[in-house]
């Protein structure tokens, strides 16, 4: 009785929420057509009239001091997140005629190694367009002439890729350290040898391999039909079909169809590769972008400070900047029912000043270490920056003591093997009669700045339970 009514309620409760959505949607489904018809018969002319691209675009070198600051954010982040996977920044440039009405920065990136080149890219619209966008974009060329690109931008392209290009496009793929395993997995799973000697040219000229790529779209966009080079005048502009196309694709509500058509094409064609693209979606402790098998000769890994060892330079390698923030240990119980760690999680922080731009920016990411498989993982980093108006707000940003300091091991510190035994013991008091499972211990700086260890356990009845140990004395602070 009490399941039927708390069903009644529920639909009850969100009938006219439904009902609300599907108004909306016939609405939006009702006053489609003649919206698109009006956005066809005026933005097909405009397309013809003024719509008009360089044959041989001009990308002009820039210093990274020559960066505007959100450029320069974008651009820094994607290029220090790479750093780690090998890849070498090849230059900065501008480019105003490529999109219309917008600027483009980019930063042009190399890995000699696998042959994958890599562009950052910022869009900065004119005032009254749309709001920035920012992407990136890996791109790999094979001995038979046919590219392959992978990039995460979240707009639809206004014109099908020519047939030597094959374009994957994961609008949801938001770091670029996961789209870049996304490529290399791609590629390593073709039998098509890459091109090395192309993305050599970068290291000598890269303005020109940015032209180069370019060049080589526009004429088979040419060939093709799409679009047709005005003699004389250095521009191409779109055929009459070319203007429909690109006007039907970038249209509401079409725009965003396509856009998730194309995602929905690519996540497939990597599905039939073997490749997941849902591991690399939603929040950054959940994407794994790098993995590495722990030496041979490692000991069994019981207490933090042995996986430490073995975190460390794994998060210095991601991030030379990064500290030790705190450490997850996920509990379970061993073949002979002791309670024992199965997950590892160290969360390293690094803060960085730009005093010239004075901005801050502030980065995080998580090492795994899982002692059953010996493996090291390294997630996805979150990234936030904060920039101060004038001098006296970086003052005070500098000043600021709201970031915890580093947390340092020793061998003062009561580790896992002395911790779990005080946390069970003080856990079955206070638990009484009932049987309780140790679920997780996590060491952590708190607001006092005690190095503190806090165990939590569950009861039969699923009620938690948690006491807080002094890190250094072993003595029970909360039970």
């Amino acid at each position: 009785m009490r399941q039927l009514l708390l069903s009644t309620l529920r639909v009850i409760v969100l009938l006219p929420s439904y009902l609300l959505v599907l108004l909306i949607r016939v609405i939006k489904w009702l006053i489609a057509p003649p919206i698109l018809m009006i956005q066809l018969l005026i933005g097909v002319p405009l397309a013809l009239l003024r719509v008009r691209q360089p044959t041989r675009p001009h990308f002009i070198p820039l210093t990274e001091a020559e960066l505007p600051d959100a450029p320069w954010i974008a651009l820094t982040d994607g290029a220090e997140a790479l750093a780690a996977d090998g890849f070498v920044h090849q230059g900065d440039f501008r480019c105003d005629k490529l999109i219309q009405n917008a600027v483009l920065w980019l930063r042009l990136l190399a890995q000699h190694e696998q042959g994958i080149g890599a562009i950052i890219a910022y869009v900065e619209f004119k005032i009254g367009g749309p709001p920035c966008r920012q992407f990136t974009e890996f791109s790999t060329e094979f001995d038979n002439g046919r590219v392959l690109t992978t990039n995460n931008l979240n707009l639809p392209y206004s014109l099908p890729p020519p047939p030597y290009l094959a374009r994957i496009q994961l609008k949801d793929v938001w770091d670029s350290r996961a789209l870049y395993v996304v490529h290399r997995e791609l590629v390593a799973s073709l039998p098509q040898t890459v091109n090395h000697a192309k993305l050599a040219q970068a290291a000598h000229d890269s303005a020109s391999l940015l032209i180069d790529n370019y060049v080589r779209e526009m004429q088979a966009l040419i060939q093709q039909g799409w679009v047709q080079e005005m003699t004389g005048q250095g521009m191409v502009r779109a055929r009459f079909w070319g203007a429909v196309a690109g006007i039907w694709r970038q249209a509401w509500p079409l725009a965003s169809l396509y856009l998730r058509a194309a995602d929905r094409h690519s996540r497939q064609l990597l599905a039939e590769h073997g490749i997941d693209t849902a591991e690399f979606t939603g929040g950054a402790i959940s994407i794994v972008v790098d993995r590495q098998p722990m030496p041979i000769e490692a000991d069994a890994i019981t207490t933090v400070s042995a996986g430490h060892e073995y975190a460390q330079p794994l998060a210095l390698r991601t991030d030379p900047g990064a500290v030790l923030e705190s450490i997850t240990v996920e509990l379970d119980r061993d073949t002979d029912g002791a309670v024992a760690p199965c997950e590892f999680r160290y969360s390293f922080r690094s803060c960085k000043h730009q005093p010239e731009r004075r901005i801050r920016r502030l980065c995080s990411f998580d090492i795994l270490l899982d002692p059953g498989t010996r493996s090291l993982a390294v997630t996805a980093m979150e990234r936030e920056s904060e920039q101060a108006t004038d001098e006296s707000e970086w003052e005070s940003m500098l000043a600021d003591s709201s970031l915890q300091p580093p947390l340092r091991l020793g061998p003062w510190l009561h580790d896992l093997d002395t911790i779990i035994p005080i946390a069970l013991k003080a856990l079955n008091a206070h638990a009484s009669t009932h049987r309780i499972e140790a679920d997780s211990a996590s060491l952590h700086i708190d607001e006092e700045g005690t190095l503190c260890w806090q165990v939590v356990a569950w009861m039969e009845d699923e009620m938690p339970l948690h006491v807080i140990i002094n890190a250094r004395t072993g003595l029970v602070i909360e039970p």
